[in-house]
């Protein structure tokens, strides 16, 4: 049987959240300070907080749905391939190569990996945010010096056609710059809450649960109740349970499932067991418990 799909939207749309949870602590902050140095800063912290935002997000999503890797083919060391994970890794290095590109490809492929539409960015919206980028980088690489990269890269709202004249943070530049990305982020946070609606921590529970407990005397209903509104599990009390049934590997997989959502022990060889303690430890004794056999 196929692994299921665990992801939680809530854990999906966490970065673009904190992204501008801190976005606005920024609009917040500017509001009294006119210090160049203090203004830079924000503007920067900001810039980085929403481009940490997406590609977060895309971690988050490879790594619960791998099959949205388009790679072919990928170079692992020896290292990694015996004593690393080279699916991470894989994903590590695809993170990696996107945060280089530019922020129309970085924000195209983003789309495409979260399923969401093409041109999901308004083209004023996004061109407000290509200057901003670039402004961010003559920032942090010629003290705000106009150069011919910034020319190049700036777009069609470029501030300056000049070389070697110098951009400033003002505070309504800094204003501006926040109210664009975080409409932005606002953008995609609504469209990842549409497109992953399913996405619940009850649903990942269900799933977890069908692929563990592969018998048809076994319904989640039958041993569980939920909150939708809450979004979480608890053991249920209407005496319907068929655990009883189970087969004594079924049973141990059973009781440590309900210690770990109740937190509640069971009595395991006469020790109370709460719940799974090394689990890479745990994890490799598994794969390898058929090296016991004679």
């Amino acid at each position: 049987m196929i692994k299921p799909i665990l992801l939680q939207k809530k854990e999906l749309i966490k970065p673009i959240k904190q992204a501008q949870e801190r976005i606005e602590k920024i609009r917040l902050l500017k509001i009294d300070n006119t210090d160049s140095i203090i203004l830079e800063g924000l503007f920067t912290l900001g810039v980085s907080s929403f481009e940490n935002s997406i590609i977060d997000t895309l971690r988050i999503i490879l790594k619960n749905i791998p099959e949205k890797l388009d790679i072919k083919n990928e170079s692992i060391s020896k290292e990694h391939l015996i004593n690393g994970n080279p699916l991470e890794l894989a994903i590590e290095k695809k993170i990696n190569a996107i945060s280089y590109k530019n922020l129309p490809d970085i924000l195209n492929y983003f789309s495409l990996i979260m399923g969401l539409p093409k041109n999901i960015i308004p083209k004023d919206e996004l061109d407000t945010l290509i200057e901003i980028k670039a402004t961010r980088n003559l920032l942090m690489h010629n003290n705000l010096r106009t150069n011919s990269f910034y020319l190049e890269t700036a777009g069609v709202k470029k501030r300056e056609d000049i070389l070697d004249k110098r951009l400033t943070i003002s505070q309504d530049y800094l204003y501006n710059s926040i109210i664009a990305m975080r409409s932005i982020l606002n953008v995609f946070k609504i469209q990842i809450e549409q497109k992953y609606l399913k996405y619940t921590r009850v649903h990942a529970i269900k799933e977890l649960f069908k692929y563990i407990f592969q018998t048809p005397i076994m319904k989640f209903d039958n041993e569980f109740e939920v909150d939708i509104d809450g979004d979480y599990t608890f053991v249920s009390e209407k005496g319907k349970s068929r655990n009883k049934g189970l087969s004594s590997s079924e049973r141990l997989f059973y009781d440590i499932w309900v210690a770990h959502l109740s937190g509640k022990p069971f009595n395991f060889n006469g020790e109370l067991f709460y719940r799974i303690g090394n689990r890479d430890k745990m994890n490799f004794f598994i794969k390898n418990i058929d090296i016991l056999k004679s």
